[in-house]
């Protein structure tokens, strides 16, 4: 699903709000997010839902670095949709497959939290680390745009 909410929006809504720029929180979520995509490549055999997990922290881990580096933070309340929300706005329609699956996977590890039932097979982990690497390498270039020298 595509959000329509600008940065505009999430800031009236009480969703989001400033912070100063910390390159080296933003660096450290950046390495941590490839950090979660390595992990769930070497677990993808042996735990898929692990797997899954970690795919998703890193996109998550990414997203937010992409706010800091817009000077923003999410609130406390709904973090992990706000984040998917900012993103869609930074990443617009051109990017919407990836966002939709993106926001596919918040709400499947939210259920893998609290229905622990729900399988998560190899197949599907493995598309999720797919996702995953492209949206962090999405996020990578646009910081890198904020902050060239680096």
């Amino acid at each position: 699903m595509i959000y329509k909410e600008s940065k505009e929006d999430l800031l009236r809504q009480g969703l989001i709000k400033t912070c100063p720029v910390d390159w080296k929180a933003i660096n450290n979520l950046m390495k941590r997010a490839y950090a979660d995509l390595e992990t769930a490549e070497r677990n993808l055999d042996d735990d898929p839902e692990c797997s899954y997990n970690y795919a998703y922290n890193g996109m998550l881990r990414s997203g937010l670095a992409l706010m800091l580096s817009e000077g923003l933070r999410p609130e406390i309340k709904d973090k992990h949709l706000t984040i998917v929300k900012f993103a869609s706005s930074k990443l617009g329609d051109r990017f919407r497959k990836v966002i939709n699956d993106y926001d596919f996977m918040r709400r499947k590890r939210h259920r893998f939290i609290y229905e622990p039932d729900i399988p998560c097979s190899a197949t599907e982990a493995g598309n999720a680390i797919r996702t995953a690497k492209s949206f962090v390498e999405m996020i990578s270039q646009l910081i890198k745009k904020r902050r060239p020298q680096k």
